[in-house]
């Protein structure tokens, strides 16, 4: 079978509470350079926030996606 819709092919949605979001932020240049050294600035941010014990995390949620 080539192309077209199948019943239960592709990538599942993610809940509601798991959909990232566009967030603008104003940074010190000197900060936006040194985070992009280190790699992409959200998934650095992500896991800042969630390593640190800042915010509580659902518990279905994998903080290394």
């Amino acid at each position: 079978m080539r192309g077209g819709k199948r019943t239960g092919a592709g990538r599942k949605k993610r809940p509601a509470h798991l959909k990232r979001e566009l967030l603008t932020v104003r940074l010190p240049a000197w900060m936006i350079s040194q985070l992009r050294k280190k790699g992409q600035i959200a998934y650095i941010i992500e896991g800042q926030l969630g390593q640190k014990d800042f915010l509580d995390i659902p518990a279905d949620y994998n903080i290394n996606n």
